[in-house]
C-alpha cells in the first residue's frame, strides 16, 4: 500500500502509565519534545509502580479529535503489569486488543520517527483513530543504529481490500 514498508501484527490489551499531554501535530514540535524532557528530568520510569520486565517505553497517541490533524492526548509511559497505584501527575492508557501496521524506524532520531510518521500521514492507511504508539525498547538506547518501532491501529477489514 502507497509503498510502505509495514508488518502487520495483532497485539493483547496493556496499560501504559506516564505523563501527558493534550496536543496536536500543529504544537507537538514544543509539547512533544517537553514531555520527554519532563519524564527524563523527573526520573518519572522509577516512580511507575510494576513496570514490565524488560523495561519498555511507550508515547501513545489517543482520544483523536478527528484524525491526524486534529487534537489528540500524547502520553510517554511505560509498560506496567497493573495500574493499581498511578503516581502524582501520570494517567493511565489501557490500550484494548488490536490489529497494527507496524513501522520501523532505525537511525538518527527523532528524525527517523517524524519521518514515519509523515508517510503515514500522507498515506492511505485504513487507521482507526484509537492507540497509536510509538514502542522504545533495548534498541533504542544503542549509541548507533537507534531503532524504534512506530505502531498504528488499522482497520484489518479494509487493509484486506486494499482501502
Amino acid at each position: 500500500m502507497d509503498g510502505l514498508k509495514f508488518a502487520i501484527k495483532k497485539l493483547p490489551a496493556r496499560t501504559i502509565v506516564g505523563i501527558a499531554r493534550r496536543t496536536r501535530n500543529a504544537d507537538a514540535q514544543e509539547s512533544i519534545p517537553g514531555c520527554w524532557q519532563e519524564f527524563l528530568t523527573q526520573n518519572a520510569a522509577a516512580k511507575i509502580p510494576h513496570r514490565v520486565t524488560p523495561p519498555v517505553m511507550y508515547a501513545v497517541y489517543s482520544d483523536y479529535e478527528k484524525d491526524w490533524t486534529g487534537w489528540y492526548s500524547y502520553l510517554l509511559g511505560c509498560g506496567v503489569t497493573r495500574a493499581d497505584t498511578v503516581p502524582d501527575g501520570m494517567e493511565v492508557r489501557r490500550i484494548s486488543p488490536q490489529t497494527y501496521a507496524v513501522f520501523r524506524a532505525k537511525g538518527r532520531m527523532p528524525d527517523e520517527i517524524v519521518g514515519v510518521w509523515a508517510n503515514i500521514w500522507a498515506s492511505e492507511l485504513p487507521r482507526t483513530y484509537t492507540y497509536d504508539f510509538e514502542l522504545y525498547d533495548k534498541r533504542f538506547t544503542r549509541p548507533s543504529a537507534k531503532e524504534a518501532e512506530v505502531w498504528v491501529a488499522v482497520n484489518p477489514e479494509k487493509l484486506e481490500q486494499g482501502a
